[in-house]
C-alpha cells in the first residue's frame, strides 16, 4: 500500500523591490503613523487568503503619557519619600542650638508685643538673620504650644511641603520619574535633614523658594504677564531670611528658561523681567530691599579657612552636586524619551541651547554660594545656606539618576548605590551637625548655679541662657556679645557697640561673662583682653566639643 504523503505548499514570501542598476532594495515608502501597511504576497494557485497587514513599530515599546495608575504609584512613592525624611529628622534629639534659641526667645516677646502690646526687651531682635516681624513670631507660637520640640516640628512641616512642591515643579519640568529619583535624592542630604528639624528662619525661606520656583514652572506656557505670581514668595522669602538672595538670579532666569521651550524669544524674556521688578518693588517698603543688598554671610556667623569652607561643601553637597552637573551635561547633550511625557510632541521638544541654559540655570546655586563663603571667609551657617543650592539642582540630579539607571531600568544597582551612598552621608553628617560642638547642657548647669535675680551677663553664646533659665533670670538681664552694648563709664563717657562691652568690663559691671570661639574673631579678641587686663574676673568653666574644631564655650565669674 502506497502511502501518500501531504503536499506542502511554500510559506509566503515578502517580494522587494530593488532599484534598477544597483541590486538593492528600495527604502520602504514614507506611513503615517496609525496606518497599517498592507503586503503582496506570491499566491501562485490563485487560494483566496486572509488580510495580512504588518503594524506600524511605534517609537517606543511603553507610552510615556501621564495615566491615572503611573500617578497613583507617584503619590505613593513620594509618601515613602516623606515618611524617610521625617524619619531622619526626628531622629536628631538634642538641646537648642544658640540660633534656634535666639529665635524662640526674640519671637516670645515678638509675638506678646504684636498680640497685648507688652514690650519687646531683648536685644536678639538684631540676632535674626532676617526681618524680626515674620519667622519668629511664627516660631513664638510653636514654642508657646509645645517648646523647642513644637518649634522643631514647624520646621518639620516646612521640609515635606519643600520636597512635595519640589516633586511637582520636577515632574511639570520633566515626569514622574525624574520627580521621585529628584525627592528620593533631595530628602536624605544633611542640608534637608537638618533643615527639617532645626528652628530657624531659613526652613520657611526655602519653602517660599520652592513656591516661587513652583509658580515659575507652572504658569511658563500661559501669559508671561503671570510670572508676577512668583514675585511675592519670591520677596517674602528674602525678607524672611536675608540668604534666600542667594535663590534670586537662578530664580528670574528660570522664569526664562521654563517658558524658552513654548514662548518666543521676546515673551520669554519678558517673565524674567517682570519676576525681578515685581520682586524689586515688593522689598521696598519697611528698607527691606536695602537690608537684603547689604547682608552677607559673614553677619553674626564664624570665620572659616577656604580649606575647611571647601571640605565642608564637599562633605554636604559634594556627591549631590556631581550627581546634578552630571545630569546636566547629559541632558545636554541628548534629550531621552523617558524624561518627558510626550516626546514626540513638538511643543515639549527642546533644542541644545534651551537644555543648556536650563541646566545651567537650576544648578548655578549649588555652586554659588561655596563661591560667596569663601570670598566671605565665612564656614558658619554654610550648611543651611546650602539648602538653597539642593533644592534648585534636585531636578538635574533626578535626571542623573535616571540616566544612570537607564531606560526601562536597564541598570537599577547603578541608582541604589548612588542613593544608599547619598543616605549613609546624609545620616551621618546630619548626627554630627547635632553633636559635634560644645555639651550646652553642662554649660546652662553651670550659668544656673552661678545666675542671680540682680545680675548683668554678657554671653556670646546668644539665646541658650535665655531660653532654658527663663526660671532664675529674665531675658533683659543678657546682653548680647555680639550685638555690643551701650555703657556710660565712671567717667561719664559714652560707650557703644563692642567698646561699651570691654568699657563694662574693665569696670566689673557684668556678674557673668560667657565667650564662644566661633563668636566673630574681632569681638571675641577684644573680650579675652578685656578680662585678662580688668583683674575683676576668673575662668570658672570651659567646655570643648569632643572633635575639638567646632568651638569653645568659657565662663568668667566676677571675684
Amino acid at each position: 500500500m502506497m502511502s501518500t504523503e501531504p503536499e506542502f505548499s511554500p510559506a509566503p514570501r515578502i517580494p522587494t523591490q530593488q532599484t534598477p542598476g544597483t541590486g538593492t532594495p528600495e527604502a520602504d515608502p514614507p506611513a503615517d503613523s496609525r496606518a497599517a501597511v498592507a503586503v503582496a504576497v506570491d499566491n501562485p494557485d490563485a487560494v483566496e487568503l486572509a488580510p495580512y497587514t504588518i503594524p506600524q513599530v511605534p517609537a517606543i515599546g511603553w507610552d510615556p503619557a501621564s495615566s491615572p495608575r503611573r500617578r497613583w504609584i507617584a503619590r505613593g512613592l513620594l509618601g515613602a519619600v516623606l515618611a524617610v525624611q521625617a524619619a531622619l529628622s526626628l531622629r536628631l534629639l538634642a538641646a537648642a542650638h544658640p540660633d534656634e534659641a535666639a529665635a524662640m526667645v526674640a519671637g516670645r516677646q515678638q509675638l506678646a508685643h504684636l498680640l497685648h502690646g507688652t514690650p519687646v526687651t531683648t536685644d536678639l531682635i538684631d540676632r535674626i538673620p532676617g526681618s524680626p516681624w515674620l519667622y519668629p513670631p511664627l516660631a513664638g507660637a510653636a514654642t508657646n504650644a509645645g517648646g523647642i520640640w513644637g518649634t522643631r516640628l514647624l520646621s518639620l512641616g516646612f521640609g515635606l511641603l519643600t520636597t512635595v512642591l519640589l516633586y511637582s515643579l520636577t515632574r511639570r519640568l520633566f515626569n514622574e520619574r525624574v520627580a521621585i529619583c529628584g525627592i528620593a535624592a533631595y530628602a536624605v542630604l544633611q542640608s534637608t535633614v537638618v533643615g527639617g528639624f532645626y528652628g530657624a528662619p531659613e526652613s520657611l525661606a526655602v519653602l517660599l523658594v520652592a513656591l516661587a520656583a513652583w509658580l515659575t514652572v507652572f504658569t511658563a506656557r500661559r501669559s508671561p504677564a503671570l510670572a508676577l505670581t512668583a514675585a511675592p514668595p519670591t520677596a517674602l522669602a528674602c525678607a524672611v531670611a536675608h540668604s534666600a538672595a542667594f535663590a534670586v538670579p537662578a530664580l528670574v532666569l528660570l522664569a526664562l528658561a521654563a517658558a524658552r521651550p513654548h514662548l518666543r524669544p521676546g515673551p520669554a524674556a519678558l517673565r524674567a523681567l517682570l519676576l525681578a521688578a515685581g520682586t524689586l518693588l515688593l522689598l521696598l517698603p519697611y528698607g527691606q530691599l536695602g537690608k537684603v543688598a547689604r547682608w552677607s554671610p559673614s553677619q553674626g556667623n564664624a570665620p572659616g579657612s577656604a580649606g575647611s569652607i571647601l571640605l565642608g561643601t564637599v562633605q554636604w553637597g559634594g556627591l549631590f552636586t556631581l550627581l546634578a552637573v552630571a545630569g546636566t551635561v547629559s541632558y545636554v547633550r541628548r534629550e531621552q524619551m523617558n524624561e518627558h511625557e510626550s516626546p514626540e510632541d513638538s511643543d515639549a521638544a527642546t533644542t541644545r541651547g534651551q537644555r543648556v541654559l536650563l541646566g545651567a540655570v537650576l544648578t548655578s546655586t549649588a555652586l554659588l554660594i561655596p563661591a560667596v563663603h569663601l570670598w566671605t571667609g565665612t564656614s558658619g551657617a554654610l550648611f543651611r545656606h546650602l539648602g538653597y543650592g539642593m533644592l534648585l539642582a534636585a531636578p538635574l540630579a533626578g535626571v542623573g539618576l535616571t540616566r544612570l539607571v537607564g531606560a526601562h531600568f536597564r541598570h537599577p544597582q547603578l541608582g541604589i548605590l548612588v542613593w544608599v551612598a547619598l543616605l549613609a552621608l546624609g545620616m551621618e553628617q546630619s548626627a554630627l551637625r547635632y553633636q559635634n560642638g560644645p555639651d550646652s547642657g553642662r554649660l546652662l548647669a553651670v550659668l544656673r548655679a552661678h545666675a542671680v535675680p540682680r545680675g548683668h551677663y554678657l554671653t556670646e553664646v546668644d539665646g541658650l541662657a535665655e531660653y532654658y533659665l527663663g526660671s532664675v533670670s529674665k531675658p533683659e538681664q543678657w546682653v548680647s556679645a555680639r550685638a555690643g552694648t551701650d555703657y556710660r563709664d565712671g567717667a561719664g563717657t559714652q560707650h557703644h557697640g563692642t567698646d561699651g562691652s570691654t568699657a563694662a568690663i574693665r569696670d566689673g559691671w557684668f556678674t557673668m561673662v560667657v565667650l564662644d570661639s566661633t563668636a566673630p574673631e574681632a569681638t571675641d579678641r577684644a573680650l579675652s583682653a578685656a578680662l585678662t587686663a580688668s583683674g575683676h574676673y576668673r575662668l570658672v568653666a570651659q567646655f570643648t566639643s569632643p572633635t575639638g574644631d567646632s568651638g569653645t564655650y568659657k565662663v568668667y565669674l566676677k571675684h
